[in-house]
C-alpha cells in the first residue's frame, strides 16, 4: 500500500483538521461555560494555563491549524504548528489522566503520518 496515496493523505488530513477545529472551539466554549467536559484531574492545570494565557494560544493555534488542514492551505506548515501541541497533549494526558491518552495518541499518530507524507517539504530543515 502506498502510504503517500493522495486520497489517504487527504482523508487523514481532514480528519485531523476536524479534530483540532472541534478541540480548539471546544476549549474556548468550555472556558465560557465553567469548564464543562474537562476531566476533574486536569482542571487545575487547565485553569492555570488559562490564567497564564497559554491555553488561549494553544486553542487558537489548534483552531487555525485545523482550518488550514481541512481547507488544504499549507498543510505541511499546519502539521508543524500542531506537532508541539500533540506532544504536550500526550504528556499532559499521560501524567494527569491516563484514561484519556487514546485521543492524544490518535492525533500524535496522525500528525506523525502527515510528517512522513510531507517529508520532502521538511528535508531542507534538517540539512546543513
Amino acid at each position: 500500500m502506498n502510504l503517500r496515496n493522495k486520497y489517504l493523505l487527504t482523508t487523514l488530513r481532514v480528519i485531523l483538521g476536524l479534530f483540532f477545529i472541534m478541540s480548539g472551539a471546544g476549549g474556548f466554549y468550555g472556558a465560557m461555560n465553567g469548564w464543562a467536559g474537562i476531566p476533574t484531574e486536569m482542571l487545575p492545570n487547565v485553569q492555570a494555563l488559562w490564567a497564564m494565557g497559554i491555553f488561549q494560544l494553544v486553542k487558537g493555534t489548534e483552531l487555525i491549524a485545523g482550518l488550514m488542514l481541512v481547507v488544504g492551505f499549507r498543510p505541511a506548515l499546519a502539521a508543524i504548528f500542531l506537532a508541539p501541541i500533540c506532544i504536550g497533549a500526550t504528556t499532559m494526558n499521560l501524567l494527569n489522566s491516563p484514561q484519556y491518552i487514546w485521543s492524544a495518541l490518535f492525533v500524535t499518530v496522525l500528525n506523525a503520518y502527515l510528517g512522513y507524507a510531507y517529508w520532502d517539504k521538511y528535508k531542507a530543515l534538517f540539512q546543513k
